[in-house]
């Protein structure tokens, strides 16, 4: 790894570390190879998780989310794994009224509904420092900057 690499890396656990996660949950998200004629790629990608992304602040915040412009917080990662299978690694801030059960039948019943949601799906609640390590690992990346998926990423508390 690079000092430039290092470095990005090092400023991106410095972001991950001060953004203001209340009940944050680590989620692991899975996509299809493939759905109706079209091949997962980066584009398509981040497509599904903002597809995702829309009904599943639609399902926890209402109508809060279009009328007021309110936001669950969140960060993206997109990797390939050896069987060239992109899946998604994040976190994403559960609203404190919503309880971690419920939370994760709502996250798997709407990425079920996307276009390229795979059924591997994994969710795990209060995540430590050791889960934004692996957000941020090298390992099944073509580089650090590229694979964090920034159009998805929600970065300020509304």
């Amino acid at each position: 790894m690079g000092i430039a690499e290092q470095a990005c890396r090092a400023e991106m656990a410095r972001l991950i570390g001060s953004m203001p996660f209340r009940a944050p949950a680590a989620v692991t998200l899975t996509m299809k190879k493939r759905y109706g004629g079209r091949s997962a790629d980066d584009i398509v990608a981040s497509e599904n998780f903002r597809h995702f992304r829309n009904r599943l602040e639609h399902s926890l915040l209402g109508s809060a989310t279009k009328r007021y412009g309110k936001h669950l917080l969140m960060i993206v990662v997109l990797e390939t794994s050896a069987d060239h299978r992109l899946h998604f690694h994040c976190i994403i801030d559960r609203p404190y009224y919503c309880s971690f059960d419920r939370f994760e039948v709502v996250l798997r019943e709407e990425w079920a509904k996307t276009d390229f949601g795979y059924r591997q799906i994994d969710v795990q609640d209060q995540p430590d420092e050791g889960w934004t390590d692996y957000l941020l690992k090298r390992r099944q990346k073509r580089s650090l900057f590229d694979s964090i998926d920034w159009t998805n990423c929600q970065l300020i508390v509304e």
